[in-house]
């Protein structure tokens, strides 16, 4: 997937598809519709859902069976972007899963401090395969699928998993890498290793993301608003921000992504950032949240731990 890229354009593109989830969110028009030209009205106006996650069928599926799962959508134009004005509130959709069963549900919309809403779907599936998803918009019936997995494939730490140990720098520690945060003024959640936080007792907030490569309206400020909603009240908690490349200025020259990638996301199994992972006293995450999430979803996940 990291493979060598020939020129600046094409090694921009190939970074920001791992920062936009291994390239789910693509840009194009579902296959499935009718192909018209530009000046028909059914096409100009066309609204329709987007897988925002690794669905299974662009790249390794991250949905597993077993263990309640968030998958969220974004709701694309006819011109293939995302869009950020006069979006619904709420998508009711069906959920067929591969034995045939349904399961209504409602997606709402969530966009508190992001500039791009999205539509997270929360559910559990026990069945692994392809799950399909069937909504009408602006009268018009649609549909997508995913692909569901054996948690045995999917090496993400879950909801109710233990922390799991790997190496971050510190400003005391900076190990090999060659920026600790590539916000820029650093933030102040890099004084505390994991072995540390697993140790210590306290509840651990932690961010995997790089705020100095969020180049589209989709990944978020997500660090930002993690400083907005702790403000000084982090003396009961472990915090740390990890970066997800360990010298990001050779992105444009490196012959493969993996010699680039930090420990935290080889360890975390993350093709994918940013990803919020909240932990309990007892090393237990109890939220985590991945590709996209605002201010609300962030708020949520931090009081599971209050």
């Amino acid at each position: 997937m990291f493979s060598k890229v020939i020129n600046a354009d094409s090694k921009a593109l190939s970074r920001r598809l791992f920062l936009l989830g291994t390239g789910t969110m693509a840009l194009s028009v579902a296959c499935s519709q009718n192909i018209v030209g530009p000046e028909d009205p059914s096409i100009s106006s066309l609204r329709y859902l987007k897988s925002g996650f690794a669905d299974g069928l662009i790249s390794p599926s991250t949905i597993i069976k077993g263990v309640p799962q968030r998958a969220p959508f974004l709701l694309y134009g006819s011109d293939g972007i995302p869009i950020v004005n006069n979006v619904p509130r709420s998508i009711p959709i069906t959920l067929q899963f591969p034995s045939g069963k349904l399961l209504e549900l409602e997606l709402k919309e969530f966009s508190k401090g992001i500039p791009t809403p999205y539509f997270p779907m929360f559910f559990e599936s026990n069945e692994v395969g392809l799950h399909k998803v069937a909504y009408v918009i602006d009268k018009s019936p649609q549909s997508l699928s995913f692909l569901v997995s054996d948690k045995g494939d999917v090496n993400l730490v879950q909801t109710g998993d233990l922390l799991r140990k790997t190496e971050i720098p510190t400003f005391n520690n900076p190990l090999n890498f060659s920026v600790i945060c590539t916000r820029f003024d650093p933030c102040p959640y890099h004084y505390v290793t994991i072995e540390e936080a697993l140790s210590n007792s306290l509840p651990t907030v932690l961010l995997i993301s790089t705020p100095g490569f969020c180049q589209t309206s989709i990944c978020g400020p997500s660090l930002e608003i993690l400083i907005e909603l702790l403000g000084e009240n982090t003396n009961k908690l472990n915090v740390i921000h990890a970066e997800v490349y360990i010298d990001p200025e050779k992105i444009a020259e490196a012959n493969s992504f993996q010699s680039l990638l930090s420990p935290a996301i080889r360890d975390y199994g993350m093709t994918f950032e940013p990803s919020l992972i909240v932990a309990n006293s007892k090393n237990t995450v109890v939220s985590r949240l991945d590709y996209m999430f605002d201010k609300l979803e962030m708020e949520n996940a931090l009081s599971l731990i209050n």
